[in-house]
């Protein structure tokens, strides 16, 4: 994941965090970089223990998604940012008469963005709870009435029917195992001639389910993707009556996201501080994306973009 780091430390000295983080996100031992002098000590000294129990911290006070914050930027669980989602319901032209959902919101950082930019409603709807109501209070902080952010439970979620106009998940569909009853039930809310946007993980062609290139790519809370190829989407839609018009390949792009905020976030001078709060947290999150650029970077995984319209009524509707 790139080239080696050069070091002009002596041999002696104890390698920064700095140093440690991106020697391991790029594969190399610390010691080497250090010219072979042995790390024994922790770097980054004592951590304090958290004594309040996880359930009664706040939300925007819980270390992962404070970490997550500081990597990705405020209201952001993941690279792309605003841009990203705004670029994604760029085909709904969107208009203040009009009502979005947003499944997968996270903190919320996109629903904000697309009610804010076309002054719309829009519903986010995100399965982590604890996420869920941070996002709902950074709405409430930021004023931001029609951006209201919601709680689900997937296996129950069933939106009303002929509800929204337009529909739009980032990254969150590879989560989910029942994903063809899920992109029903989205069908079932649509407007008639509403339109869908999304992105997701799929395997690449020949890729199977089981292929051990993609155990690594996990959800934050450690449970497995589930992932269909991409022409399984374009089936499954196709037998929703959902018009798809693009389907597009991401991966590079998303990767260089990811690395341009890990490269920024190791110059931040402020790393140290957050690792020595929260290390743990802060090793976990690399780790994470660690695995995942390598699954990405291993051609079993692609980041493909949909976009569809709603041209008929299943069975089902």
């Amino acid at each position: 994941m790139g080239a080696a780091l050069e070091s002009s430390a002596p041999p002696s000295a104890k390698p920064s965090f700095k140093t440690r983080l991106k020697a391991w996100w790029e594969g190399y031992d610390v010691a080497d970089l250090m010219g072979g002098a042995p790390v024994s000590e922790p770097v980054l000294g004592p951590v304090a223990p958290i004594e309040t129990p996880a359930e009664e911290i706040p939300p925007l006070e819980q270390p992962y998604i404070k970490i997550a914050q500081y990597i990705w930027g405020e209201s952001l669980v993941g690279p792309g940012g605003a841009s990203a989602i705004l670029t994604l319901v760029k085909p709904f032209a969107l208009d203040p008469s009009m009502t979005v959902m947003d499944f997968g919101a996270g903190l919320g950082g996109g629903t904000r963005a697309v009610s804010e930019e076309f002054g719309v409603w829009v519903n986010g709807f995100e399965p982590d709870p604890i996420m869920a109501e941070g996002g709902q209070e950074l709405s409430t902080k930021k004023g931001a009435k029609k951006a209201e952010i919601k709680a689900c439970t997937v296996k129950d979620f069933q939106p009303k029917a002929a509800t929204f106009d337009c529909i739009y998940s980032s990254e969150a569909l590879y989560t989910v195992p029942e994903k063809e009853k899920l992109l029903g039930n989205f069908e079932r809310a649509l407007k008639a001639r509403g339109q869908i946007a999304l992105t997701d993980f799929v395997r690449t062609p020949g890729v199977k389910a089981d292929d051990p290139r993609l155990k690594g790519f996990v959800t934050r809370d450690g449970k497995p993707g589930h992932f269909w190829l991409g022409e399984d989407y374009l089936s499954k839609m196709k037998a929703l009556k959902l018009d798809v018009r693009v389907d597009e390949d991401l991966t590079d792009t998303y990767r260089t996201n990811v690395i341009e905020a890990f490269v920024n976030f190791t110059q931040d001078s402020a790393v140290s501080a957050m690792a020595r709060a929260h290390p743990d947290e802060l090793v976990a999150e690399v780790a994470l994306w660690t695995k995942r650029v390598a699954a990405l970077d291993s051609g079993a995984l692609q980041l493909r973009r949909y976009y569809a319209i709603k041209v008929g009524s299943t069975k089902s509707s």
